[in-house]
């Protein structure tokens, strides 16, 4: 008799690993708990070497069948590996330096902005007014509140804000050289570590079946990332392009913050929204001016988000709106902006793994849209 389809023809001809060979007891399920809270808090208290390692595994991802490619062409690859990292470092390294300045612009006037923002906010609040004197006691608590968050921000810019961004970058600053150094030796080493893992494997199937799952996990997590990260660089660029039209300053910096928070859906967006609207009060005098830029940033994130990045991935590597929150605040508690900005690139390393092992395949369809 014929084995049953799955729902995907797709999933259904990739190999799968059976996990299990016997039920499950309760006293199974509950060390798994434990393992997954042990996993966590160590997780947690070693960000500083796990969140190296996962962004080398990410990057290792992308980039390995490049290096794979230079290997074909006769070119070791110790030497394609280094020349890879050595330009991505030089491209960011010279992109870092050339927009420290206009950052550092920017963070010595967010006390203006806060308060261009509560000036002009102001201004609309009693315009609001004017029409409608039934909003006078609703206006008088959000001018209240408003003046309130506007004297604690200026407060914290003046005492605290400078020293807090100079040890997060020198933070970031090692994590990125950890990051480059581990991504070098797994370019160069072409999965040999793996390879002597494979030997641990009981059967020779077992070992076949897990080559073939590493492999697709590849070819699926390097396609999405190359994917991705073309579009953010596009959309970082057109922003760029439209806010250099719309008048506001430094718009490559813009542009920048729009692609590289746009890797973390909904959030990213929004952060990146937030920041541009306050550069706009500081740097236009009318309201209608002020609104354009945020809007065409808007804009911009909609037609991305809802058009063109699914209309390029289709439902390959579409996942449920609500996973991709849990998991944006869940490594955003444990690794920062870090954890963020890698969320969904695990989300989806869960998901086809889940989709090429039989009995988490329930999970990955949960995982899906």
């Amino acid at each position: 008799m014929s084995q049953p389809m799955t729902t995907s023809d797709e999933v259904s001809e990739q190999p799968t690993l059976q996990l299990f060979s016997r039920p499950l007891s309760v006293r199974s399920i509950v060390l798994s708990a434990l393992l997954i809270l042990a996993l966590g808090y160590t997780l947690y208290f070693a960000r500083f070497v796990c969140i190296p390692i996962a962004l080398a595994l990410l990057l290792n991802m992308l980039l390995g069948p490049l290096v794979t490619w230079a290997q074909r062409r006769h070119v070791p690859r110790s030497l394609s590996a280094f020349l890879i990292i050595a330009s991505f470092g030089a491209v960011a390294g010279y992109g870092i330096y050339m927009l420290t300045g206009p950052a550092e612009y920017w963070i010595n006037r967010a006390p203006q902005a806060f308060s261009s923002f509560d000036h002009k906010t102001s201004e609309l609040q009693q315009q609001i007014q004017n029409m409608n004197e039934s909003t006078k006691e609703l206006k008088q608590a959000a001018t209240k509140l408003i003046g309130k968050a506007s004297e604690q921000t200026v407060q914290i810019n003046d005492k605290g804000l400078r020293s807090r961004i100079v040890t997060n970058l020198q933070w970031t600053g090692s994590i990125l050289v950890m990051t480059l150094i581990m991504l070098y030796f797994m370019l160069a080493s072409h999965g040999s570590l793996f390879k002597q893992l494979m030997l641990l494997m009981p059967s020779a199937r077992s070992r076949s079946n897990a080559v073939r799952i590493v492999r697709h996990l590849q070819a699926d997590i390097s396609r999405y990332l190359a994917t991705v990260t073309l579009i953010n660089i596009s959309l970082g660029a057109i922003a760029s392009l439209v806010l250099w039209l719309i008048g506001l300053a430094d718009p490559v910096l813009w542009g920048v913050v729009v692609g590289v928070f746009n890797f973390a859906p909904y959030i990213g967006a929004a952060i990146s929204l937030g920041l541009i609207t306050l550069a706009s009060f500081v740097t236009f005098d009318t309201l209608s001016h002020v609104v354009m830029a945020p809007l065409a940033v808007f804009a911009l994130n909609v037609l991305e988000g809802n058009f063109i990045t699914p209309l390029i991935h289709g439902h390959r590597f579409a996942m449920s709106p609500l996973m991709v929150f849990v998991a944006l605040f869940f490594w955003g508690w444990l690794w920062g902006v870090a954890g963020m900005l890698m969320a969904v690139p695990l989300l989806l390393v869960c998901k086809v793994t889940c989709d090429h092992i039989q009995e988490l395949r329930p999970f990955g369809r949960a995982l899906a849209r």
